[in-house]
Order: structure tokens, then sequence, then C-alpha cells
């Protein structure tokens, strides 16, 4: 018999005897996995050049001016694309109880890839699992950062789902949340793998591992009927050197420290969202900032780092359910490195003073589909940093971005 046809008969015989020997009324509960996700296609429109990731799906904000030899400005022209790479397949795990709890799993995967490199690559989004008790819960694998908040984002259509007002970060981690009857408490320790920070080595996760610390994560939310309200402290440390341009060891470090608040509120088919958070050097979480050096010894190379501080506040509301309509607003503003830098960054948006965004959308559903539309502008404002990084004599850019996107839901 054929090896291969004897693998897939033997368990197969093996299930319907045990079938056969249980008591229905006894039957235990199914154990496994089962699969969801959905087909997405974009269809964009951008009248400028902006800073993106994966093809312009993934949009930030509009590009700087950019004159070419006859003085015209070679960012203001327009583009186009249409994409359907960021489908998802997300696997439930379910498993029998462990150390008294409820245990289930998630891993979830897309064809965007890890950079526009490895557009249509099979990228890994979560995969994590959940030991849940009465009051406890324990998190271990790769899951959104803390910041993000999954029981408060935008609602919106963009694949930037907010950002860079919004969080928009996966991270390695391990999690720790206790309920206190409305009010739970998570503390949490992440490491970085896609989402990272820029160095001179470029966007690694080095930085943050040869810190020997990792990012630590401290918040409290609070329900109670309609509303949930958080507030949150997130510190990290990174070292973006090991050894310096005279090969001698360069242990100097550069933390960030940042703090946020969070509220919603749902009634029937309405619902608002805001959320604020004034951070230092989050260009991981696909935020502005990031950090600049210091101080320079030009005899050793020696040198000490800065963070930028930036705030970031965004509002969201939505009503409807077959008929969908929302509304997205959110700034950003650049407060500089708070003390004198050499001109030199490692951050995103360093020349912009502060960036605004609105974002009107309206969604058709119908069974597993769903039809929406969302005019996006963004507005960045450009400028020349001084020596404490507080951006001067700034300009505005501005991009429309009409995005059209079919999903259908499994």
């Amino acid at each position: 018999m054929n090896f291969k046809l004897l693998l897939t008969i033997l368990p197969l015989l093996s299930g319907l005897a045990s079938s056969a020997q249980t008591d229905p009324v006894s039957e235990p509960k199914k154990f496994g996995i089962t699969f969801k996700g959905f087909v997405k296609s974009d269809y964009w429109y951008d009248t400028r050049q902006v800073v993106n990731s994966r093809e312009e799906l993934f949009l930030f904000y509009p590009k700087g001016v950019l004159p070419d030899k006859n003085g015209k400005d070679i960012n203001a022209e327009d583009y186009v694309n249409f994409s359907p790479v960021t489908s998802r397949l997300t696997g439930i795990i379910t498993t029998p109880d462990a150390f008294g709890a409820k245990a289930t799993g998630v891993i979830e995967a897309d064809f965007s890839g890890v950079t526009n490199d490895d557009i249509n690559g099979f990228r890994l989004r979560h995969a994590y699992g959940k030991l849940r008790w009465k009051n406890a819960e324990l998190l271990f694998g790769q899951f959104w950062h803390p910041m993000f908040v999954t029981e408060v984002f935008p609602n919106v259509i963009s694949l930037n789902t907010g950002a860079p007002f919004q969080p928009f970060i996966r991270n390695p981690q391990i999690s720790y949340t206790r309920w206190f009857g409305k009010l739970n408490v998570s503390l949490t320790a992440l490491s970085q793998r896609d989402n990272v920070n820029d160095g001179p080595s470029g966007m690694k996760a080095i930085y943050l591992r040869n810190a020997l610390v990792p990012n630590i994560h401290l918040q409290a939310q609070y329900k109670s009927g309609a509303h949930v309200l958080g507030v949150a402290g997130d510190w990290k440390k990174i070292r973006p050197r090991m050894t310096n341009a005279f090969n001698a060891l360069a242990p100097e470090t550069v933390s960030g420290l940042s703090a946020m608040a969070y509220w919603k509120y749902t009634r029937g088919n309405l619902v608002w969202r805001c959320k604020s958070i004034y951070g230092q050097n989050l260009t991981d979480h696909l935020l502005l900032g990031g950090y600049a050096v210091h101080s320079l010894d030009t005899l050793t190379d020696q040198q000490t780092y800065v963070p930028t501080n930036h705030l970031f506040l965004w509002g969201n509301i939505q009503y409807g359910k077959k008929i969908q309509t929302g509304l997205f607003v959110g700034f950003a503003k650049n407060f500089g490195t708070g003390s004198v830098n050499t001109g030199k960054y490692y951050a995103r948006g360093a020349d912009i003073a502060y960036l605004y965004r609105i974002a009107p959308s309206v969604s058709w559903i119908s069974g597993p589909v769903q039809v929406s539309f969302e005019p996006e502008y963004t507005v960045a404002a450009y400028g020349t940093p001084d020596a404490y990084g507080v951006v001067q004599n700034a300009a505005e850019v501005a991009n429309l971005r009409l995005l059209l996107t079919f999903f259908y839901f499994f």
C-alpha cells in the first residue's frame, strides 16, 4: 500500500474507532483551529507624492517640496495604485485548559511582506497564546503593543489605522493583566521585531536588544457601561552603537518616556473614540520622532543622545450599521529635543513642525461584503530645526488621498 495513503487513513480509522466508543452524552469538547479573515482590495489616488510604506498603501504624510532644475516641485506629481496585499488569514486556536486557566491562541498573517522589497510575502502579524483565569490573564507571543489599545483605536478605512497620530506597532512580548472589578491593570515587557527604532545602522531591532532591558509598559483601564477609559506610562531604552569610529566600545544609551490617556463612548450605533500621547523616541510606533546626537567629542568619538518630544492627539466618531459613516481628525506637534543637539537626527519627521489630518468615510455593508470610500486630507508643515530641535519657518504641504476599498469577510 502507498505509504502516504496509509498515513492518511490511519488517523481517520483511529478517529472513527474513538467516536464509536464515546458516549454522546459525555462527548468531550472539541478543540483545534478555525480560520477567519478577509479578502481586501484597495484602490487609491494621491494628489502628491507621500512618505509611505508597502507600495504607498500605508500613508504617513505628504513629502516636502523638492525642486527640479527648473524650480518645479517634483513631489507635487499625482500617484495612483491598486493593491490586494493586505488580505488576511487568522487562525483561532482552542485547547484544553492549562494551569487552571482557559487556554487560547491566535496566529495571523497577511501578504504585505515585512518591507517594500518583500511585497506579496506571507508576513506574520500576530502569534500568541493566552491563559485566562477568573481575575487574571497571561499573554505571550507577538501582539499589538499596549499603546495601540485594542479597545480604543480609530475605525478608519486606510491601512495606516490613524498613524502617524495613532501608534501602529506589534511586538514580541509577555503581558500580565489583573482585574479588580471594572478596573484592570496590565504590566508588559516587550522586544522588537518588525517595528524598530532608527540609528547609525539604519532601522534595526538591535538597538533595544543591546540595551539589555525590554520596553516596559504599565496601563490601567476602567470599563463602566458605555465608557472605556485608560491611562498608561511607557519606558524604553536603546543603545545606538556597540563601538565607535575608533573601534572602542560605545556604551551610551538613550531613554524615552511616554504617557497616554484615552476614552471611548458607545451608545447604540454611535461610537466616540479619542486618545492623547506625549512621547519620546516613538519611531518604532510609526509616529513622528526619535532622537538626536546631544554632544560629540571629536577626539574620542564619544556621543551622548537626547530624545525628541511630540504630542499626538486624535478623535474619531462612527455611526451606523448597514451604512456606516465616520470622521477621523488627528494632530501632531513637534516640541524638539528639550536641550541643545548637534543637528544629527535618527528620527521620523525631524523637520516637521506639525501634522494634521481630516478623514471622513462611508461604508456600505451587505452580508460578508463591505464597500468603503474615504477621502483622507493630510497636511505636513516642513521647516528647519533649530539647535533645540524646534522647527522654524514651517510651510505647509498637503495631500488628498481618495481611497476605495472592498472587503469580503469569511
